[in-house]
């Protein structure tokens, strides 16, 4: 007889026709999609475990999630047998069986990596326009650069964001750049210990704003001491967000 098992596993995803990733019970979401696909192979009710619960509309090449199933063949069988059942907008890249018992994707974590993809440019894209945000004026990167690195560190973010649970705001920063393509493509790069509900977005809001001129790039130090909410920009689209990488310490999977 099989015995239960646990495995960790990179999930991707387009978070375009999702509800979010957390279960919602009138709603499609990425959680719900996985686990009716854990359940059709193993006929019984199964529970994930994510590293982040993203918002609506936005997307993921890094989720890490984990679950316990009775599985007596592969574990190549098992990934194979999960993507051929999951929807096309979702795919298990990687599947390992978990070595450290007390493994949680989202308590185990030690950073998350982000990446938010801005398309600067006139006219917008017809294909791309479900994965970036379209901003029509030119934006002055060299700015937006500058204004990134006032980031860096530990800082109150409560300006940007609630907490997911409790009240401490303080996260600590340690990536928080842009990089441009030749194809009026900006990507932000923003790696973090932990985030806040909607951070991410708002930081890149704010940070569009500074390129455009419409604000300081070292007003992002003002926005910071004020710890209020209403002195950022509000969100920039979901559609631009992606969770890229989930770090965690070495063994710990």
């Amino acid at each position: 007889m099989s015995l239960e098992q646990r495995y960790w596993a990179v999930v991707e995803y387009d978070g375009t026709d999702f509800y979010g990733f957390q279960l919602q019970a009138e709603a499609r979401t990425v959680q719900g999609e996985i686990e009716k696909c854990l359940e059709r192979i193993t006929r019984r009710t199964i529970r994930i475990s994510a590293a982040g619960r993203t918002d609506a509309g936005v997307h993921a090449t890094g989720q890490v999630v984990a679950f316990e199933v009775t599985w007596k063949h592969t574990l190549a069988d098992l990934q194979r047998a999960i993507n051929a059942n999951l929807p096309t907008d979702i795919v298990f890249n990687e599947l390992q069986r978990v070595s450290t018992p007390d493994f949680h994707p989202r308590f185990s974590a030690i950073s998350r990596t982000y990446q938010y993809h801005i398309l600067n440019q006139p006219w917008p894209s017809a294909v791309q326009r479900r994965y970036v945000y379209h901003v029509d004026r030119p934006l002055d990167i060299n700015l937006m650069r500058q204004a990134s690195r006032l980031l860096l560190g530990s800082h109150d973010f409560a300006s940007f964001g609630k907490p997911p649970q409790g009240s401490n705001t303080v996260r600590q920063v340690t990536e928080a750049e842009w990089q441009l393509r030749g194809d009026g493509h900006l990507i932000f790069r923003i790696t973090a210990n932990a985030f806040l509900y909607r951070m991410v977005r708002k930081i890149v809001a704010t940070l569009v704003q500074v390129g455009l001129g419409t604000i300081p790039f070292d007003s992002i130090v003002e926005i910071l001491e004020a710890r209020d909410l209403n002195s950022s920009s509000p969100p920039a689209p979901a559609c631009g967000l992606y969770l890229v990488k989930v770090i965690y310490p070495e063994n710990v999977r």
